[in-house]
Order: C-alpha cells, then sequence, then structure tokens
C-alpha cells in the first residue's frame, strides 16, 4: 500500500460496511418483490444495478456500482439461478429441402436501423406431464437491431403454417422501410420448403440461412428463446394449454415494453425503436 492510500484511509470515517450493505439488499428486494416484474428472479446484477440506481436517485442518493451489487447479491446468495437449469432444442432439420441459401449474416447481427437484419427459429415447450401429446411449437421473429420480438404464432404441429403465420405480420412492417430487410434462419425443413422461399422473393426479402449444425450462426435469436424457457416452462409448470399460451404472451409483452437491456443503453426492446424512429422523423 503506498503511503497517500495509507493516510487516506485513515482520514475516512468508514462505514461498517454489513450496515451499508442492508440498503442495498432492501433495493435488491424491492425490485425483486415488484409485482411488475413478469420475471423477478431472472434479474442479472447488471439490470439491478440500473434499477436500484432509479430507486436511489428518487432518494436524492449517490449510484453504486455493478461491482458492489454483484457482492452484495451473492454473499446474501441473491444471484439468479434461473438460467441454470438446461432444456433439449427442438431440431427442425429433416435432410434436404427445396433449396438452401448462404449466409448473408455470417454472424454480423450488429446493425444500425431496425427491420434491416431479422432472425427466426422455432422452439417446443411442454405443459401438463410434458408428453409428446402435451407440448406446443412457437414460431419466433426478432430485429437484431433491439432485439424486438415482432411476431409470433404456436401450434399443435411444427410445420410451414406455423412460420407463415408468423411471418405475415413480419412482411407488414418491412415492406414500409427503405432499405433491403434480411431474414435469417437454421435449415429447418419450413425454412427450405418452397412455399415459405417463395412467400419472402415476392416480398423482395433475402433470405439467409446458418449453416448446418451451427447455432451460434443465429445467436440472438437462440439466446432470446432461452430466455422465454427461462421465464416460463423453465421455473414454472403449467396445468393447461392455454395457461402456457397465456404465460408466453404475458413474458414477451413484458420483454418488449419493460425488459430494459444492456445493449439497447438500458432501453427496452420497444422504446429503443422508438428513439430510433424519432430520431429520424
Amino acid at each position: 500500500m503506498s503511503s497517500s492510500s495509507y493516510h487516506d484511509a485513515n482520514k475516512r470515517e468508514y462505514i461498517d460496511r454489513v450496515e451499508s450493505d442492508e440498503s442495498v439488499i432492501a433495493d435488491i428486494l424491492a425490485v425483486k418483490n415488484n409485482p411488475e416484474m413478469e420475471d423477478p428472479e431472472g434479474i442479472g446484477y447488471r439490470p439491478m444495478t440500473k434499477y436500484i440506481n432509479e430507486l436511489r436517485e428518487e432518494r436524492n442518493e449517490s449510484p453504486i456500482n455493478n461491482k458492489r451489487v454483484l457482492r452484495v447479491m451473492r454473499e446474501n446468495s441473491l444471484l439468479s439461478t434461473s438460467y441454470n437449469k438446461k432444456t433439449r432444442k427442438y431440431n427442425s432439420y429433416a435432410g434436404e429441402g427445396s433449396k438452401k441459401y448462404k449466409n448473408h449474416i455470417n454472424q454480423r447481427f450488429q446493425t444500425d436501423r431496425p427491420f434491416q437484419k431479422i432472425g427466426t427459429d422455432i422452439f417446443e415447450t411442454r405443459w401438463g406431464n410434458k408428453t409428446d401429446k402435451e407440448r406446443i411449437f412457437v414460431s419466433v421473429f426478432e430485429d437484431f437491431f433491439s432485439g424486438e420480438i415482432l411476431s409470433i404464432s404456436k401450434s399443435l404441429h411444427p410445420n410451414t403454417s406455423l412460420v407463415v403465420e408468423s411471418l405475415e405480420p413480419v412482411l407488414d412492417i418491412v415492406k414500409k422501410v427503405p432499405y433491403l430487410t434480411t431474414i435469417h434462419s437454421d435449415q429447418g425443413i419450413q425454412y427450405q420448403g418452397g412455399i415459405y422461399q417463395g412467400i419472402l422473393r415476392k416480398s423482395h426479402v433475402r433470405q439467409s440461412m446458418s449453416r448446418k449444425a451451427t447455432p451460434h450462426d443465429n445467436a440472438p435469436t437462440e439466446s432470446v428463446i432461452h430466455q422465454i424457457k427461462v421465464g416460463t416452462v423453465l421455473n414454472h409448470d403449467y396445468e393447461t394449454k392455454e395457461e402456457l399460451e397465456a404465460a408466453i404472451d404475458r413474458w414477451l409483452w413484458f420483454y418488449n415494453m419493460k425488459r430494459i437491456r444492456a445493449k439497447n443503453n438500458w432501453l427496452t426492446p420497444h422504446a429503443m425503436r422508438i428513439n430510433y424512429e424519432q430520431k429520424i422523423a
């Protein structure tokens, strides 16, 4: 220790660390107990820091950094464990279909405008006893710009109709943008079919595909699907199909409208897009 640090420490009046952390713990619990939080146990220490500092600002208190929040959460067993559970991924690859497309995204997920790069995938989720007869398939389209979920559809069967149902609202959006839109997927049989590919060609949307057995080529979509599962089936049980579908809808609304993201400069996906539209207006 340098002499300057030693003398500075002697001059300071330090509050006992345990006592000073009590207010931080109280704020963490206040955030977790907020009824507006759809998945409070899934909040990591970085967004938790943001929420805590908003509370401290209301009380005219100085902000704290995320390292302190991480330490307090770790020492008091308050860190999220929601993401510790793993689940099997639905594999829609069923051999060679109509035509494959090259990977136009090539893991360049960043974009400075909405609806330029969009990812899509299908996942399965179960209710009741979680048998093969108690499952639904969900098709998701996500905007890489803000992480906003643009559209979903649900069905008992993972067919092309499921994908087309969620694709149509996306096409209504992208036809209004003045630049080329690329929709990226894996090599699932639904995306190799002539119906899906024909709709994209007719809508002047460029199709892009991941390499075979390379899920990180579509990493943002894979990530958001895992977050959906964490907020629903991995940490909750649902007795009926209707309960499961309602839970997914609630979580997706919360994700788009309320869940802040570090990549969005702590804006929600919806607010990120609105902020862009206001800047160019």
